[in-house]
């Protein structure tokens, strides 16, 4: 068994989504209490530790290009150590072992018991429990916590269950007792994620779902926003939505990822192809919760994606004026059901539709901010920016990264809440001063 010297220095990089952040955490978190230095640039790294992302095919560039360019570094430093984990070398195990001798060592996803005995020796005793000791890397303020992991929607198009394996919950209590400990460090967000949030407690041996574990952590004193990330549109109950409209703590924003509005395409994708059920769906959110912030995102490009199913989504996204829309032009990826689908439709006119799509989104996105216009709201101040002389911050209905930013000036601290009055908007920011 290998194990490395605690005086040595480590990087951590993470890429991919918000899932892979906490992995790093919880990483982070091991080696540091067992006497691991982690630093913050290269240059100053005995040791580089890569958590890569696999979904599709710009993430794994992007995986691919970080690797070389840490192994390029050693031909600088030769004592230097890279090591590559997560999604991309879970997915693909050999090719990567051949194709990039240089790296060290390869992992999978969640392999903190094995990476623990490696760096650490033979005396490292793994615990399961390991949010224990997480760190809280990007803000002190705001965090995710991670419900759950797997995936068992088998959507043609995505390759997360063969990475990730089935859907897996994680026991109540621990994700309770983590947002506690995360409270007590004075984390005044919780960002709660998953493959699908929406199928929390469904594997447990107990009767729990989300509902039951937001009315666990609405108890945890110090929380002041709650906010849910990747909703399955089939499983939001009507308990979801009460909760979600009833309880302060818990923000009034959700994120559910439709991809298309089309039947022909849902059923494509392996996704419920009902669109009349949708259209229900979002009718009684914006009824029960009047002032909830509405996120999706769609994917252009679809095999077969025809002009009509194209202008079905455009003059659905028009009719329902979400407040948040992502868009992604369609990656067939090799593994998929999608992957070998005929009507294969041509990057070129993917990326047109990608550019109409999101060019009529932000008609919307500014129609909708101008409504803010000299309007006080809340905002949760995230930093400061030296370019601007502004801070940055975020209202209940924009998530950590990946909503817009609220601008804003006066006298502030950061990771703190304050009254902000809006006197500039724009189709993806707001600006104003604190009252």
């Amino acid at each position: 068994m290998n194990s490395i010297n605690t005086k040595k220095r480590v990087l951590l990089v993470t890429l991919g989504c918000p899932k892979n952040d906490v992995d790093t955490d919880i990483l982070g978190g091991i080696l540091q209490t067992h006497g691991l230095h982690l630093v913050s640039s290269s240059d100053k790294a005995d040791i580089i530790l890569i958590n890569t992302c696999g979904f599709i095919e710009s993430a794994k560039q992007e995986s691919i290009d970080t690797i070389l360019e840490a192994v390029e570094l050693k031909k600088q430093k030769e004592d230097l150590k890279v090591y590559v984990w997560g999604c991309l070398s879970e997915r693909y195990k050999h090719e990567i072992r051949d194709q990039i001798p240089e790296v060290d060592g390869f992992w999978g996803v969640e392999p903190f018991k094995e990476m623990g005995e490696y760096f650490l020796g033979p005396h490292f005793i793994y615990n399961p429990q390991n949010w224990q000791t997480r760190l809280i890397s990007n803000y002190s303020h705001t965090a995710y916590i991670k419900i759950a992991d797997g995936c068992n929607n088998n959507c043609t198009f995505c390759m997360i269950p063969a990475i990730k394996g089935d859907f897996r919950s994680r026991e109540l209590t621990d994700i309770k007792a983590e947002a506690q400990m995360l409270a007590s460090k004075k984390v005044k967000e919780l960002h709660l994620i998953a493959q699908d949030t929406t199928a929390y407690g469904r594997d447990l041996p107990y009767d729990a779902n989300l509902s039951t574990l937001l009315n666990e952590l609405k108890k945890v004193e110090e929380l002041e926003w709650i906010r849910i990330l990747y909703a399955y549109p089939d499983s939001v109950t009507d308990e979801l939505i009460q909760i979600i409209a009833d309880e302060p703590k818990i923000c009034n924003y959700l994120d559910i990822p439709l991809q298309h509005i089309s039947s022909h395409i849902l059923k494509s994708m392996g996704r419920n192809p009902d669109t009349k059920k949708i259209r229900m769906l979002l009718d009684k959110l914006r009824t029960c919760i009047p002032d909830l912030t509405l996120r999706t995102s769609f994917i252009v490009g679809f095999p077969g994606e025809t002009e009509e199913d194209f202008q079905e989504l455009i003059n659905f996204i028009e009719e329902i004026k979400f407040d948040r829309v992502g868009c992604f032009v369609f990656s067939p990826e090799q593994g998929t059901e999608a992957f070998n689908y005929d009507d294969q439709i041509h990057k070129e006119e993917a990326v047109k539709r990608y550019n109409q799509l999101m060019e009529t989104q932000y008609e919307i996105s500014n129609e909708l901010n101008d409504l803010y216009y000299g309007k006080i709201i809340k905002v949760l101040i995230d930093g400061y920016n030296e370019n601007n002389g502004l801070f940055f911050g975020r209202t209940e209905g924009d998530a950590l990264e990946i909503d817009q930013t609220v601008w804003v000036s006066g006298e502030i601290d950061i990771g703190k809440f304050y009254n902000v009055k809006i006197n500039r908007t724009s189709a993806y920011d707001l600006e104003g001063y604190t009252v």
